[in-house]
């Protein structure tokens, strides 16, 4: 499993690989990403019964659905990250998808709140192992002017994903209502939520071994010729350069937040506001999110690049900030809406802002981060982010509903204030890191 890096001079002298084997790596790791995110968000489609199984309230459920994941997901993240600076990166990506569809099982197995919650904490350990790699790879596949488009096809699988989530989800739950229990082969009879939580399993199970086939791309951009830098190394790199990876990782991490938020409890908005059926809003938002936030993050992969192609090395913290503004003023307006036919048309800029700088974000790291540690700085930055979006996202419009507003009915508030209370840090934080940002990045 372990592979000794290039040096600096055999790094240079290999080509860049061939566009199908580039392009082909690329969408077989958007797959794997696509059936990640469907199981992180399939539980905003599941609160009522859930809640109703389990007999817990708004804030207790958003710990399964963000904290639980989000805990293991950015403490494994690290020596993950660690593992795809000095490993095989396919084998660490193949051993994740399989781990993934097992965390699947085991919540479909699950009983109690603590069981649900080891389960989802698990599903954040298996997610864990794969976009470290994916990042690691993905530099190493793509030359620096076409880097915005390959991460931004990847990062397709967030959306795409919670397009499947809903959709598919959706679909589920609705075929299942009515019918408290279902019975599956080998399982026996479960819950109908838990056997959603196959149906998103077992597509995981089956890909885990196909990544074992994918060629291991050259690393590039290497400072030295021995081992990867230590952990240690790393953060004292990203210390040394704090003024810029703090406002970069946080501010990018705060429109990760916001986007978790919304998308954890926008179904719940809808079938508490507007007595919107869990499939009918499922099919909606899975739709709108398959084309508005596919679109979003293809558009705003295209407009770092023409920026950058023309100059502007703060392309990606200009495509941030369009994010926040756009994001914000979206997500502000669609719960003031008087009815459901409207919220639902202002969640297509919700999507398409909220994806606009998904795939830039990561893509610009390669250009301020040696090859050695590339996979830890990509794992710090999902810490941040991930810790920020998917553990405290979800909470936060939770906790107003349940502590500041007192009523399950005034979730609509609780996601506009949300919304405004996080666009606008955000935006000054990415226009804050600039000069750094300048003054580190490189054509590495």
């Amino acid at each position: 499993m372990h592979r000794p890096l290039e040096t600096p001079a055999e790094a240079r002298a290999e080509p860049w690989p061939r566009a199908p084997v580039a392009w082909g790596t690329v969408f077989a790791l958007l797959v794997a990403y696509v059936l990640s995110f469907a199981d992180r968000q399939i539980m905003s489609l599941l609160v009522g019964p859930v809640k109703a199984d389990l007999g817990l309230n708004d804030t207790q459920f958003s710990l399964l659905s963000g904290l639980a994941f989000a805990l293991f997901f950015t403490v494994m993240g690290l020596p993950l990250g660690r593992l795809a600076d000095r490993a095989t990166r396919r084998v660490i990506v193949a051993g994740g998808t399989l781990a993934g569809g097992i965390a699947g099982i085991l919540a479909a197995l699950s009983g109690n709140f603590v069981q649900l919650f080891g389960a989802r904490a698990f599903a954040g350990t298996a997610d864990a192992a794969l976009s470290p790699s994916a990042f690691s790879i993905i530099a190493d596949l793509f030359p620096p002017e076409k880097r915005g488009r390959a991460f931004s096809v990847y990062s397709l699988g967030i959306y795409i994903g919670i397009g499947v989530a809903f959709g598919v989800g959706g679909a589920l739950v609705g075929a299942f209502a009515g019918q408290p229990t279902v019975t599956l082969p080998i399982l026996g009879e479960i819950r109908s939520w838990q056997a959603v939580f196959v149906a998103i399993a077992v597509p995981s199970l089956l890909l885990a071994p196909f990544f074992l086939l994918l060629p291991e791309p050259a690393r590039r951009g290497t400072v030295s010729d021995g081992e990867p830098l230590n952990v240690s190394a790393t953060v004292f790199y990203v210390w040394q350069r704090r003024a810029l990876f703090f406002p970069y990782f946080v501010g990018f991490g705060i429109i990760v937040l916001a986007n978790f938020a919304t998308l954890a409890w926008t179904p719940e908005y809808f079938i508490r506001t507007f007595g919107t059926p869990p499939a009918e809003i499922g099919a909606t938002m899975g739709a709108m999110m398959a084309a508005a936030g596919a679109l979003g993050v293809v558009a705003g992969g295209w407009f770092n690049d023409w920026l950058h192609a023309r100059g502007r090395g703060d392309a990606v913290l200009i495509t941030g900030v369009v994010t926040c503004i756009g994001f914000m003023t979206a997500s502000v307006l669609f719960p003031l809406m008087p009815t459901a036919e409207l919220a639902k048309l202002f969640l297509a800029p919700v999507f398409f802002f909220g994806a606009f700088a998904s795939g830039a974000a990561p893509a610009a790291l390669g250009a301020v981060t040696p090859n050695e540690m590339r996979g830890q700085v990509s794992a710090l930055y999902l810490l941040v982010i991930n810790f920020l979006g998917i553990g405290l996202g979800p909470t936060v419009p939770a906790l107003f509903t349940d502590f500041l507003f007192r009523d399950e009915a005034k979730l609509g508030a609780s996601l506009i204030l949300t919304a405004a209370i996080t666009g606008l840090p955000a935006a000054w934080l990415l226009w804050r890191a600039r000069p750094s940002y300048l003054a580190e990045a490189s054509d590495r």
